[in-house]
């Protein structure tokens, strides 16, 4: 440990590999203690506690830079069991009295010369039964507020076409394919949620086209299109369908 000041910034801890000018450098490793008859020890890396007057300190998980190649991957996560489950991963955000919520954000890299980096997120695999639930969502809101946004988007283009928003269930060898279903939740005053689909506009050729398809039956009928508008309530009527052009 690393002695106390009553002035000025404490001091530090540094625990360094050794250099090499024609290979690769040193391995620094910490490992907590090993249970052969219950839990292994707990490695725990954080940062103390401000004071009144400053913020905790930062926690930095990073590769190096490289000049002629690759830099480094940085892993995080959790080994497997042989008979149990595998261990969680959780990144959360520490909660506030005062202002806004921070954030919390995933990056893929970019380039310069090729393109940008992906960033997957995918529930996990199953060899026996059904594959793991992945859920984006936003918090509920308070009786001030509104729940958060949830924005799908791809980025624009300076000299090609934008990317692809594909929102897609995959197939289904030896049963039906997965439902995409699009829902706005209900409401207990004023008018229901809106539910919009508008294609893109053009301002030298023509505008994008919006197509609703139903699946095609290779042995029987294909599906059908059903475009309806809810029953009306005791005070009012069925909603209007509406077709027109511009």
């Amino acid at each position: 440990s690393v002695g106390s000041g009553t002035s000025g910034v404490g001091g530090r801890a540094v625990a360094s590999a050794g250099r090499c000018t024609a290979g690769s450098g040193g391995a620094t490793r910490v490992d907590s203690g090993e249970g052969s008859a219950s839990s292994s020890g707990t490695l725990a890396v954080r940062s103390g506690n401000a004071g009144a007057a400053g913020s905790s300190g930062r926690l930095v998980f990073s590769s190096g830079s490289a000049v002629g190649g690759n830099s480094g991957t940085v892993v995080v996560g959790s080994a497997a069991a042989t008979g149990g489950r595998g261990g969680d991963l959780r990144a959360v955000v520490g909660s506030g009295t005062s202002g806004d919520g921070q954030g919390f954000a995933f990056k893929s890299g970019s380039s310069g010369a090729a393109s940008g980096g992906r960033t997957l997120v995918r529930g996990g695999q199953s060899g026996a039964t059904s594959s793991g639930l992945t859920c984006v969502g936003t918090s509920n809101g308070a009786a001030a507020g509104s729940s958060g946004r949830l924005s799908f988007s791809s980025g624009t283009a300076k000299a090609g076409n934008g990317g692809l928003v594909a929102i897609g269930s995959g197939a289904g060898t030896a049963g039906r394919g997965g439902s995409v279903r699009v829902v706005v939740g209900s409401g207990t005053s004023a008018g229901g949620g809106l539910v919009a689909t508008a294609s893109g506009r053009a301002s030298s050729r023509s505008g994008g086209s919006i197509s609703t398809i139903s699946g095609e039956g290779a042995a029987a009928s294909s599906g059908s299109v059903n475009v309806v508008s809810a029953n009306g309530g005791t005070s009012g009527g069925g909603g209007r369908l509406v077709f027109s052009s511009g």
